[in-house]
C-alpha cells in the first residue's frame, strides 16, 4: 500500500473456529500480515486444531477436532473470554459461523470495543440453521458492533431478514496474484503428466464445492486429466467415486499446496472447474481471473456477481449448474477454439484489478480508522440505553 492509512497502531485479533487451508483462512493470513506492515499488532487465533498449514505464531484453543460436545463448547467459551480479558485488542474480527458468535458473546463480555463477524457465505447455506438463527439473535442484541459482508450477493442473504443485519458493510474479497510458472515447470511440481489436456477444481473435498459432478464431466472427457487440490468431510467418498468409475489413473488429489506457490496449480491446468452449489466471492476463482485461466462456474449469485462487470464473460462462462451437456458443449468450444480462449483471458486481465488484495485491505484499514472515530459515540448511546 502506498499510504499509510491507520493514524495509530491497534491491537487487532482475528478469530477464526480452525485453520483448514480454505479461502477464509488464507484470506485471514495475508490481511493480518498486510496489517502488519502498517504496524498493527495482529493475532490469529483458531478454535481447534489447524486441518492444514496453521501460521506461524497462531494460536490455538483446543488442540483436537472440532466438537459439538456441550462441556467441550464451553470450556472453549471461557478460555476465549479469559484470553480476550488478558489481551484486550482493540479490534476482534470472527472468520466463520461458529467463530463468529464467540465474537459477539465473549467479545462483550471482555469488553473488546469492535467486535466484528464476517460473513464469507450465504445465509442459510453456508453454516447450519441453529448457528444462523443464535447469530441473528445476537446481532439483533447488540453483540456486533459492525458486520462485513464479502460480497453484496452475500450481504443481500443476510439484509433480507430484516433489520438484524442494517450495521452490514460489504468489503468486495480480493486476492494476491498467483505467481506464473512454465507449464512444464508446474506439471512437475504437480506430479501431472505434461502433453495431456488437465483440468483442475481447488476447494474443500465437499458438498459445497460439487467435485462429484466434475468426475461426472471427466467420463465424457477420455482425453483430459483431472487434479483436485483441497481436503475436507467428502474425501472418502470422492475417493470410492474415482475407483468405481475407473477413474484413478486419471485423477490426482492433492491435499495442499502452499500458498506462497499455488501459482502451480493456475500455471499447469488449462481449465478450471467451478460446479459449486453455493459460494461466497471465490477467493480460488479470484485467483483463477488473475492467473488468466478460463473458469467454468456454476451459474450461482456470487459467480455472476464476480463476473458482473464483463457480459462476455457471464455469457461464456457462467453455465447453469448440474447441466452436464451444457458444461460438455462449453469445455468442447473453450479447448477447441483458440481465438475464443485469447478473448476469455484478454477480458480476465481486464476485470483482474477490481479484485485485487490491496483494494480490499485498504477497505479493511480504512474502516479500523472509521470504528475508532465512532467508537466514542457508540459507547455513550449504549450508556444510555443500558447495554
Amino acid at each position: 500500500m502506498a499510504a499509510r492509512l491507520s493514524k495509530r497502531p491497534r491491537s487487532i485479533v482475528f478469530l477464526g473456529t480452525a485453520h483448514d487451508n480454505g479461502g477464509t483462512s488464507i484470506l485471514a493470513c495475508d490481511l493480518a500480515k498486510a496489517m502488519r506492515a502498517q504496524d498493527h499488532q495482529v493475532e490469529e487465533w483458531y478454535l481447534f486444531a489447524s486441518q492444514g498449514d496453521l501460521p506461524a505464531g497462531a494460536r490455538v484453543f483446543i488442540s483436537g477436532k472440532r466438537s459439538r460436545s456441550p462441556l467441550v463448547l464451553i470450556r472453549l467459551f471461557w478460555r476465549v473470554v479469559v484470553a480476550l480479558r488478558r489481551h484486550q485488542p482493540d479490534t476482534l474480527f470472527g472468520l466463520q459461523p461458529l467463530a463468529n458468535l464467540l465474537v459477539g458473546v465473549a467479545g462483550r463480555i471482555a469488553g473488546i470495543r469492535n467486535r466484528i463477524p464476517t460473513y464469507h457465505g450465504p445465509r442459510g447455506l453456508a453454516a447450519n440453521t441453529t448457528l444462523t438463527t443464535i447469530d441473528a439473535v445476537l446481532s439483533r442484541l447488540g453483540c456486533y458492533t459492525h458486520m462485513i459482508a464479502c460480497a453484496n450477493s452475500v450481504a443481500g442473504t443476510l439484509t433480507r431478514g430484516g433489520s438484524a443485519y442494517a450495521r452490514l458493510e460489504v468489503v468486495v474479497n480480493g486476492q494476491n496474484i498467483p505467481q506464473a510458472y512454465s507449464r512444464n515447470q508446474a506439471r512437475a511440481a504437480l506430479g501431472l503428466p505434461s502433453e495431456v489436456l488437465v483440468f483442475g477444481q481447488i476447494g474443500r473435498l465437499s458438498y459445497q464445492k460439487n467435485q462429484s459432478f466434475s468426475l461426472d464431466l471427466l467420463q465424457q472427457l477420455p482425453e483430459v486429466r483431472l487434479v483436485l487440490v483441497g481436503i475436507g468431510p467428502d474425501e472418502a467418498l470422492i475417493r470410492s467415486q474415482i475407483e468405481a468409475a475407473g477413474l484413478t489413473d486419471r485423477v490426482r488429489i492433492v491435499p495442499s499446496i502452499p500458498h506462497q506457490r499455488i501459482g502451480l496449480f493456475y500455471s499447469a491446468v488449462d481449465l478450471v472447474l467451478f460446479p459449486s452449489r453455493f459460494e461466497g466471492l471465490s477467493l480460488a476463482a479470484i485467483e483463477a481471473i488473475h492467473a488468466g485461466v478460463p473458469t467454468l462456474c456454476s451459474d450461482i449469485a456470487s459467480f455472476r456477481e464476480m463476473f458482473a462487470a464483463s457480459p462476455f464473460l457471464t455469457a461464456q462462462l457462467l453455465l447453469p449448474a448440474a447441466d452436464r451437456s451444457a458444461w460438455l458443449a462449453r469445455i468442447r468450444s473453450v479447448v477447441k477454439d483458440q481465438d475464443l480462449r485469447n478473448q476469455i483471458a484478454a477480458e480476465l486481465a481486464r476485470l483482474s484489478p477490481a479484485y485485487s488484495f490491496e483494494v480490499m485491505a485498504e477497505k479493511y484499514l480504512r474502516l479500523i480508522d472509521q470504528w475508532d472515530l465512532l467508537a466514542p459515540a457508540a459507547m455513550r448511546e449504549a450508556i444510555q440505553t443500558g447495554l
